[in-house]
């Protein structure tokens, strides 16, 4: 009997140290297979039509090089057609790429390293949606990179397919989906820390370095930036959004009549 009551004890303590644990740390997010499974598929279906609509898009003819005019631009970006900078180009690809990876530092806190799952399922959601939307709007909308518009670009240069894919910013969108996520998600996590502050002011000063670095390379107007810092932001902050614990506000449902739908409903 001693023993029994000597193993019920220890179970007892035991129990309670694991439920003192998991109310000590809630998770501020969750993954749900329907909302996960619609954001994958989307995500997913972006992807595809951004590679498969880029075997369409044509590069420039000489003619075409030859009836350009920067008057042809508004007067907002005409600027952009004047830079060219083969090393701010190098150096805003190792921009984005840092600022890409910088979510690996979730494994040095507890808190987020003990959600690993989750955060990187709304991360790689996040980074498929942005970089799909992108790809597929900049093989729509053809528009002209700035550098075409120099007249110390060579046209070899110019003829190349990715001339035609200006707007909008990838690096930019990439890297205001990357800061805004991880200094979103960081502050869920960590809402009285006051290092939130740092990440929030490092990660957009990051991403806004990103952007001028295309402007300067001549890759890209303002505009282009403006529209890829917007979109980017917007990614970073919805895909948490659509994950948070307690949240009421959206809904995905899945409707089936004459035609499958499926529907996303917001309230406020």
């Amino acid at each position: 009997m001693k023993k029994l009551f000597k193993y019920k004890s220890t179970a007892s303590i035991l129990l309670i140290i694991i439920l003192t644990q998991a109310i000590a740390f809630s998770s501020p997010y969750k993954l749900s297979p329907v909302m996960d499974g619609i954001l994958i598929g989307s995500g997913t279906a972006l992807y595809g039509f951004s590679i498969y609509s880029d075997k369409y898009a044509d590069p420039l003819t000489d003619s075409q090089i030859a009836e350009l005019s920067e008057n042809d631009i508004n007067i907002l970006d005409r600027p952009a057609a004047h830079h060219r900078s083969a090393s701010s180009a190098q150096w805003s690809d190792a921009a984005v790429t840092s600022i890409m990876i910088s979510p690996a530092a979730f494994l040095a806190a507890e808190k987020t390293r003990n959600d690993l799952l989750t955060i990187g399922v709304m991360y790689g959601e996040s980074i498929l949606i942005t970089t799909g939307l992108c790809g597929s709007i900049k093989n729509i909308v053809h528009r002209k990179r700035p550098y075409t518009y120099n007249s110390d670009v060579p046209d070899e240069e110019k003829k190349k397919k990715d001339s035609v894919r200006s707007f909008y910013s990838g690096h930019t969108a990439n890297a205001f989906n990357s800061a805004v996520f991880i200094s979103t998600v960081y502050s869920e996590y960590y809402p009285e820390n006051s290092w939130r502050f740092c990440i929030w002011g490092a990660s957009l000063s990051a991403a806004s370095l990103t952007g001028y670095l295309r402007y300067r390379a001549g890759k890209h107007y303002p505009t282009d930036i403006i529209a890829g810092a917007v979109t980017g932001s917007t990614t970073g902050w919805l895909i948490p959004a659509l994950h948070r614990q307690g949240n009421e506000n959206i809904s995905f449902q899945i409707t089936a009549g004459d035609e499958t739908m499926i529907a996303v409903i917001m309230t406020f």
